[in-house]
């Protein structure tokens, strides 16, 4: 009898147990289903909140330079825009940044940098980045000489407009002489004080962060490519190279000036004749005042050597278009100047079958 009696107990006890593991996981289950509603309205609000953002149509017709790119290895498409060469001037009218026995050179400077319908960089500028805005892109390159000098209006003026650009979008600018250009920034102002402006009041201007990592590939940027390579620099460069070809991604370089081409004659138009018939003089590196030093040339190598990992040269400074190879492997394509109302489109898609 006792036994029967404790057989019972047990039953009961096994059933309560049981009984109160299902209401327990009921109650897991409902406080689920209360999370996923409340991360799905979440979700639906932030959605809806980054949908609100609007932001407005340039109003200026832009040319756009569009190019495609086959990189091995890529899942998708990607879509990186190249603004550079607008040599903004805000100097013109007033010496107040200035001296004033420059203004004249100013002023030309500035009748020269404008568009075939007479927009100058200045007014330009609010109209590239509403552009850029106003796409759909994976990156955006400025590709240097975005002012025509460094001087504090010039650089108030690119700051509040780049203030503006879409803060989901990563940014690389790389930049060149003119962009540190301090011949009219004023009595006393040197190079030292734009180079200053530019890390206090645009990105940091960091050598480390001239990259863009798209995870299946690189873009690395050369800063202030008219002189010859630093060793700090091309150590860094060299560090970047060397973690992307362990992590076989492939490398896009984006320079402001360009490379010379080791293969020139297979190209429809050579660039020493693009050079030649643009600028009266070789404006690449290579030759005329771009002799590379040491420290340059161990750079160029990694671009020309025949295993490299570098499969496209992104470049402005000749104020021409011009696309062609700088080797059967990596292929250069130089923009038009956006002071001509031209914005460069790369679309980086998979390598095509048969052409590995």
């Amino acid at each position: 009898m006792r036994q029967n009696k404790n057989k019972v107990f047990t039953i009961l006890i096994i059933i309560l147990v049981f009984i109160l593991a299902v209401e327990i996981f009921v109650l897991l289950l409902e406080k689920q289903k209360k999370e996923d509603r409340v991360t799905e309205v979440g979700s639906s609000y932030e959605e809806e909140e980054c949908s609100e953002i609007s932001y407005p149509e340039p109003e200026y017709q832009f040319q756009t330079e569009e190019i495609v790119v086959e990189v091995p290895g890529l899942s998708r498409e990607y879509t990186v825009a190249w603004v550079s060469d607008l040599h903004i001037v805000t100097d013109h009218e007033t010496a107040n940044d200035i001296l004033a026995e420059d203004l004249a050179a100013i002023k030309a400077r500035y009748d020269f940098f404008q568009t075939a319908d007479g927009i100058h960089g200045e007014d330009l500028l609010p109209d590239v980045i509403d552009f850029l805005n106003c796409g759909e892109y994976d990156g955006i390159i400025f590709g240097g000489d975005m002012m025509d000098y460094c001087s504090v209006s010039n650089m108030e003026l690119l700051t509040s407009e780049f203030e503006r650009l879409n803060k989901q979008i990563p940014v690389l600018y790389i930049r060149a002489d003119h962009d540190y250009g301090f011949w009219y920034g004023g009595d006393g102002f040197t190079e030292t004080d734009a180079e200053a402006m530019h890390k206090t009041m645009m990105d940091g201007d960091d050598l480390n962060t001239k990259c863009l990592d798209f995870g299946e590939f690189v873009i690395l940027g050369v800063n202030r490519s008219t002189k010859d390579m630093l060793p700090m620099q091309y150590a860094i460069l060299d560090e970047m190279f060397a973690n992307a070809a362990s992590n076989g991604k492939p490398i896009i370089v984006a320079t402001h000036v360009p490379y010379a081409s080791k293969i020139d004659d297979i190209n429809e138009v050579t660039l020493y004749d693009k050079s030649m018939q643009i600028r009266n003089k070789i404006y690449y590196w290579g030759g005329g005042d771009y002799i590379p030093n040491d420290v340059t040339s161990n750079f160029l190598d990694k671009i020309y050597r025949e295993d490299t990992n570098v499969v496209q040269v992104l470049a402005g400074h000749l104020h021409a278009g011009w696309d062609g190879k700088l080797t059967e492997q990596v292929g250069q394509h130089i923009f038009e100047p956006a002071f001509l109302g031209s914005i460069g489109i790369i679309r980086f898609v998979p390598e095509k079958e048969g052409n590995k």
